[in-house]
């Protein structure tokens, strides 16, 4: 089992295989070797510990086979390289030990005000099943900076249709992080809601900050995408999804303080997305990545019909345009992550079709400053 740890697959292992695709500015590439022959799902290499992407480009890629073995997939000087990795060293994010806990939420991690987040009392009094089944969350739980646990708990007309309570600092203040989650009504749906701490010492509390309107009717629902400075003015937007399964209307909001009040102002919004399979527990499918090397992140995800990924550019003015498609040819069977395996600067996206085959879209062809341009 030591020499199976050891052991590394070299550049001489890995296929740079260029699928038929038509001419588009960006290229899909599938990336084969002898132990990649079966991939159960794929994780960010900094773990995505806030669990809503926000714009990092680990320099690597870690790959759960179906046999449980663990990849770190890396690229030093030039070369692919698979590494196998010991169990203990891949991140943990399971909630099942947290107080209150739903079965199969995930934790997730800040490093400013909120230690852990996660979700809590679990209930049947919505049988929506959007994430695979009617288990649904009541509360919603963190660990503040001294490790006081502190709840919330919804009236019993409304749930957290969700998994994970994303964190992400969206007032820009840059000393505390607010909470995106997916807050839903049993008879008008989904919202997307964001919680914060408010108060200090014994009084500290959570609090719903904004929430965008419940979508209108029950059965409806919203999945977040990522958190990123998608107009280039400093501070950062939260982009979702709504009724991902149905239009995917492609969303983006900025958190906007009003006196004493704060609201979710949409700025921006295109339907024609999905960056979720209805029943499916795997949430993040939507990724922030400067695909054009305009200095701002683009959003990039599926197309509604799942068999595009689409690359969207949202203006200095508010307009939101795509302005890349590259074919999957395959159902998307694993998260959808960034990267920048190969050290350019720019980063590349990858996802798993079938659960057999890893492939990586690039961005086309820039020059940056000190470099040489990128080339496929």
């Amino acid at each position: 089992m030591r020499a199976l740890f050891r052991r590394t697959l070299s550049v001489a292992s890995f296929i740079m295989a260029a699928l038929s695709v038509p001419a588009m500015a960006g290229e899909v590439r599938e990336l084969r070797g002898p132990r990649l022959d079966c991939i159960y799902d794929i994780r960010s290499g900094d773990a995505l510990p806030e669990g809503i992407h926000l714009g990092r480009l680990p320099g690597q890629l870690l790959i759960e086979r179906c046999d449980t073995l663990w990849l770190m997939l890396k690229l030093p000087g030039g070369a692919f390289r698979a590494v196998a990795l010991p169990p203990r060293m891949v991140p943990k994010f399971r909630a099942k030990n947290r107080p209150f806990a739903i079965p199969d939420a995930r934790v997730t991690y800040g490093k400013r005000n909120i230690r852990s987040a996660w979700l809590t009392r679990p209930n049947r009094r919505y049988a929506h099943a959007a994430l695979g089944d009617d288990i649904q969350a009541g509360g919603l739980a963190v660990k503040n900076r001294n490790g006081r646990r502190i709840e919330a708990i919804l009236p019993q007309d409304q749930v957290f249709e969700d998994r994970m309570a994303r964190l992400a600092d969206l007032d820009g203040d840059e000393t505390t992080d607010e909470i995106v989650v997916v807050q839903t009504h049993v008879n008008k749906g989904a919202a997307l809601a964001i919680y914060a701490l408010k108060g200090r010492g014994r009084e500290e509390r959570l609090e719903l900050l904004a929430k965008t309107p419940f979508i209108g009717r029950a059965n409806r629902w919203l999945n977040p995408a990522v958190a990123a400075d998608l107009d280039g003015d400093g501070r950062r937007e939260i982009a979702w999804v709504e009724t991902p399964h149905l239009k995917g209307i492609l969303r983006v909001a900025r958190l906007e303080r009003f006196g004493a009040a704060w609201r979710l102002r949409e700025i921006a919004s295109l339907p024609g997305f999905s960056n979720h399979e209805y029943g499916s527990r795997i949430m993040q499918q939507a990724v922030a990545l400067d695909w054009n090397a305009d200095g701002r992140p683009d959003i990039v995800l599926p197309s509604i019909r799942r068999d595009e990924l689409a690359v969207v550019s949202l203006t200095h003015s508010g307009e939101m345009r795509v302005i890349d498609r590259m074919p999957i040819d395959g159902r998307i069977t694993s998260q959808i992550l960034t990267g920048d395996l190969d050290a350019d600067g720019r980063g590349e996206v990858y996802l798993v079709v079938d659960h057999q085959r890893l492939l990586m879209f690039t961005p086309p062809p820039v020059t940056l400053p000190g470099k040489r341009a990128r080339t496929p």
